[in-house]
């Protein structure tokens, strides 16, 4: 026979507790799965910096491993495939010469500015990266 009392603490059905768990199971799978898109544009947004970077490295190399002496001042637009991979990708390298302020004791150098440009999210964005190519230099 059973008692009375015990019959009571076998009645089926889900606790407060076991409740509050599952609201707290739930809640944490809406965060983090809330969390994906954002993840995703980091990483897209990453990648396409990334990207930017080696192409603008590759221009300066480019222009490392051509002589001083034929080195002409000017700006000229990017032609490298890559940039179609990157939203209204553009670029353009501009040498000059050494500004008198850096170069102070007539030192034979020039300036290669790379600078690539494109759209994320609809928002500008833009590497730029500068250096000094002097005679005598690397590869000279």
């Amino acid at each position: 026979m059973r008692e009375k009392g015990h019959a009571l603490s076998e009645s089926k059905g889900i606790s407060l507790i076991e409740s509050l768990l599952i609201i707290v199971v739930i809640g944490l799978m809406v965060y983090l799965l809330a969390g994906i898109p954002n993840a995703l544009g980091l990483i897209t947004k990453s990648r396409h910096l990334s990207l930017a970077r080696e192409i603008a490295v590759k221009q300066i190399e480019d222009k490392r491993a051509i002589n001083y002496s034929n080195l002409v001042n000017d700006t000229t637009s990017i032609s490298d495939s890559r940039l179609s991979l990157l939203s209204q990708g553009t670029g353009e390298v501009t040498v000059e010469d050494c500004d008198p302020a850096i170069c102070t004791s007539g030192e034979y150098a020039k300036q290669v500015t790379v600078v690539v440009s494109w759209l994320d999210n609809n928002k500008a964005q833009n590497v730029t990266l500068k250096t000094m190519i002097g005679e005598g230099g690397v590869n000279q």
